[in-house]
């Protein structure tokens, strides 16, 4: 539910970049590499010194701020202008980045058309855009949460600071909403955004909330205190089941003596979003300040102020550090787990927000020289993120039915290798991974109406649900969203729990086994005795966290684990290994597969018996490279499942999963 920091993560492969530019969702739809970036040229420009890449003449869209790209004739152009001629709004008229024939620009729109005209030099392009404001109940609102005497001045190192805590606010909330939009569009989910509070003059309502108590009060609570408070007093005093709540404390404050920040915190989950105000200072106070903000090479002094901005101490790094963190956190309120994609909001992809909005990254404490960026090291909503937030009430646009009730099924078929997920709501999107991780998703074809089943094919999609208790997150059409632990999938004919042997031996030559004889086994039941016994949250027995990284190659390993019989039986055993495998039971081989393959369930099977009482079943694994691990399960020997118990006990009660 709560994060202080994304973890650390390795870049998953879901889609063409490091953030899956390229869905495979979008792929089926027909659509082409360049229009999913955003690099369609429109039909009508007939202007080959300005030409826009991603948006066209009459698009319409619902959120006030597009950010518009485009290539110039003028490589050494450093900016453009942006005309809305049909706003009298200070913002009327904004300067944008230009850097070696691209440029970047934001406008803000009114309702209704929008003429603007991009202006380089002496061209100009002529452009319509439609602003449609949503009729989404599901909002997104912002809070200033003062201290009981209302202050709302944030610590500041600028003189004169004009505290304009409203501007900021509502200019980051601006700044989030178009950079979701515009990502999910790159990815072919259209631009699709929440919706903000807005006053007649396009402006966020900025709201402010007063707490109970002095500052210092709330210096001396943890983050989750605060957070538990925070969502308290809102569900008080402003209700609203719709509403979605993104808090910033006026009061944090940066001790130089004690070099702490207090009340700076990053917490996010069901209602509230709560990130720390350190570094308010650093936003930009309106649109039109934006791109200046995030070039703004002023160092902090850390002596005196906090620097939320992974040691790059200069205000554009810390805006896009900060503002980029606040939206995950809004990310998980909007029910999205952690991300295995680096560049994904939901891991510290967030660092890198400022890059949708800029050409080009000034230098910072750590680095010297300006650093050009491409399109795959921009911050973004991965695949699997993305299909979530399609679907989720607060990505609506517009009002629409999400009344009844969840109606999802999820079942597992054939023993695991197929999970089978049914909705009479239609299927949204499937997010697989550990608890509070989303490794991967199933693909879906949003060109057609949303399914109503879906076959999820284990040998296919397992290798994202592996680790400590993986599980399966659905949303349907009407954004009911349920997750399902994949234990509770499991045939319980499966042993899970093993005890690891510590004696290892060396695999040099694939083409044979490694020697052992009745004195070695005894060996092995030894050593595995004296460890303690491991139970995998999967079919998959994973060998590979149970071995230091020297051990991992050209070695076999082996697992013991005690059954339980009330009586003699005759059973079928059913294996799949990486890679070679044998298996004892009572000492006696009962299969032995000496190949170089990836594990499949129930790839062989053997048959043994067992004997009444205490029954030893050794399992040796034998390792090249890559993954390494087992899939083992028992049934009678007519092929019905039997049970394992924890204690390793057998019966005969059949499966019955949820």
């Amino acid at each position: 539910m709560y994060c202080t920091s994304a973890p650390a993560a390795t870049t998953a492969k879901m889609g063409s970049g490091p953030c899956g530019i390229i869905s495979k969702a979008y792929k089926a739809r027909g659509g082409s590499l360049k229009r999913s970036l955003g690099m369609a040229p429109s039909k009508k420009d007939n202007h080959p010194s300005i030409r826009l890449t991603n948006y066209t003449d009459n698009t319409t869209i619902r959120f006030s701020v597009p950010l518009i790209r485009g290539t110039l004739a003028d490589a050494k152009a450093t900016y453009v202008t942006i005309i809305n001629t049909s706003s009298s709004r200070t913002t009327r008229k904004m300067k944008a980045l230009a850097h070696k024939g691209n440029f970047k620009a934001l406008a803000e729109l009114v309702p209704g058309p929008n003429k603007l005209i991009i202006r380089a030099g002496k061209e100009e392009l002529p452009l319509m855009l439609n602003y449609k404001p949503q009729t989404n109940p599901y909002i997104v609102r912002v809070f200033f949460l003062t201290d009981k005497t209302g202050s709302t001045e944030y610590q500041t190192p600028i003189e004169n600071d004009p505290q304009d805590y409203r501007g900021k606010l509502g200019t980051a909330m601006k700044l989030m909403q178009t950079f979701t939009a515009e990502r999910m569009h790159d990815l072919g989910f259209g631009r699709t955004t929440f919706n903000l509070e807005l006053d007649e003059a396009g402006r966020v309502n900025v709201r402010t909330l007063q707490a109970d108590e002095p500052a210092e009060h709330y210096h001396k609570m943890t983050g989750l205190k605060l957070w538990q408070y925070a969502d308290r007093l809102i569900r008080r005093n402003h209700p609203n089941p719709y509403a979605k709540n993104l808090v910033v404390p006026a009061f944090t404050r940066f001790d130089p003596n004690t070099k702490k920040a207090y009340a700076h915190t990053a917490l996010g989950g069901g209602q509230l979003a709560l990130f720390g105000g350190a570094n308010l200072f650093t936003w930009p106070s309106s649109i039109a300040d934006a791109q200046e903000t995030f070039t703004d090479t002023t160092r902090i002094d850390t002596t005196r102020f906090f620097s939320d901005s992974v040691g790059r101490h200069t205000f554009w790094a810390t805006a896009s550090t900060t503002i980029g963190a606040a939206l995950h956190e809004l990310g998980h309120t909007f029910g999205l787990p952690h991300s295995q994609s680096h560049h994904d909001i939901m891991t510290r992809g967030f660092d890198r927000f400022n890059r949708a909005f800029t050409l080009i990254e000034p230098p910072h404490a750590r680095r010297n020289e300006p650093y050009e960026f491409n399109e795959t090291q921009i911050a973004c909503w991965a695949p699997p993120s993305a299909a979530w937030l399609k679907f989720n009430r607060w990505f609506a646009l517009d009002n629409k039915d999400s009344t009844g009730q969840d109606k999802t099924v999820v079942t597992a078929e054939d023993n695991l290798r197929t999970i089978r997920i049914s909705s009479e709501n239609g299927i949204g999107a499937v997010v697989l991974g550990p608890e509070g991780i989303a490794a991967g998703h199933v693909p879906i074809d949003y060109n057609q109406p949303p399914p109503r089943n879906i076959a999820v094919p284990m040998a296919k999609f397992g290798k994202y649900l592996t680790g400590d208790k993986p599980v399966i997150r659905i949303i349907d059409a009407r954004g009911f969203a349920k997750t399902v632990p994949l234990k509770t999938l499991m045939p319980t004919s499966f042993v899970r729990s093993w005890r690891f042997a510590s004696l290892t031996t060396a695999w040099n030559d694939p083409a044979s086994f490694a020697p052992v004889d009745e004195k070695r086994l005894e060996a092995i039941k030894q050593s595995a005795a004296s460890t303690d016994t491991a139970t995998s949250a999967t079919a998959y027995v994973d060998f590979l966290p149970h071995f230091p990284n020297e051990q991992r190659q050209n070695i076999v390993g082996y697992v013991v684990r005690t059954l339980t019989s009330d009586k003699p039986r005759s059973i079928k055993i059913f294996t799949g290994s990486d890679d070679a495998l044998r298996l004892w039971l009572n000492g006696e081989l009962v299969t032995e597969v000496l190949a170089l393959r990836s594990a499949a369930i129930d790839a062989e099977s053997a048959e043994a018996a067992l004997i009444k009482g205490q029954n030893t079943l050794i399992a040796e694994v034998s390792q090249r490279t890559g993954a390494w691990g087992l899939y083992l399960r028992i049934t009678d020997k007519n092929g019905n499942n039997l049970t394992i118990a924890d204690d390793g006990k057998i019966s005969e009660t059949p499966d019955t999963p949820n």
